[in-house]
C-alpha cells in the first residue's frame, strides 16, 4: 500500500502543490490525460473545464491579489503608534478605501491559503478517483473499438 502510494503519479502532483501550487495550481495539470505520468487516455473525476478553472482560480486570485495590494500603498497614512499595522490603525486612522482594499487583500490571502490546503488534502484520493474513473472509460473505448473491428 505505502509503495503504490509513492508512485511517481502521485508524487509529481504533490511536488507541484507544494512548490508551485500555491500561487499557480501547477498541481491540477496531473488530471489531464498524458500529462504528470497520468496514463490514461480519458479524462476522470476533471473535465478540462474544471481543470482550467481551477487554475484560473489560482491565477486570478494571485492577480487580484497583488492589484489591490499595489493599488492601497498610496493611500496608506503612517500609523501613530509606529506600528506597521493594527486593527485600531486600520479602522481609526486610515482611509475607508485602504480598509477596505486592505481588507480584500487579506481574504484573498485567506482563499489562497485554504484552497491551498483543501487541494494537498484531498489531492491524494482525487488522484485515485480520477485514475479509476479514467480507467473504467479507457476499457469502455477499448471494447467499443474491438466491436467495432471484428466484423
Amino acid at each position: 500500500m505505502l509503495m503504490s502510494m509513492c508512485t511517481s503519479r502521485v508524487l509529481l502532483p504533490y511536488l507541484g502543490w507544494l512548490l508551485l501550487g500555491f500561487i499557480t495550481g501547477a498541481h491540477w495539470l496531473a488530471f489531464i490525460p498524458g500529462f504528470c505520468f497520468n496514463r490514461f487516455k480519458s479524462y476522470g473525476r476533471f473535465s478540462l473545464k474544471v481543470i482550467i478553472a481551477h487554475i484560473a482560480a489560482y491565477w486570478l486570485a494571485n492577480a487580484l491579489f497583488w492589484i489591490f495590494r499595489q493599488s492601497m500603498q498610496p493611500w496608506y497614512i503612517q500609523c501613530k503608534g509606529g506600528e506597521d499595522m493594527s486593527p485600531a490603525c486600520l479602522f481609526n486612522e486610515q482611509e475607508t478605501r485602504y480598509a477596505a482594499f486592505y481588507v480584500i487583500h487579506l481574504l484573498l490571502l485567506l482563499f489562497f491559503i485554504i484552497k491551498w490546503i483543501v487541494d494537498g488534502c484531498l489531492l491524494y484520493r482525487w488522484i485515485l478517483q480520477s485514475d479509476n474513473i479514467a480507467a473504467h472509460k479507457d476499457d469502455k473505448n477499448f471494447e467499443k473499438d474491438s466491436v467495432m473491428y471484428q466484423d
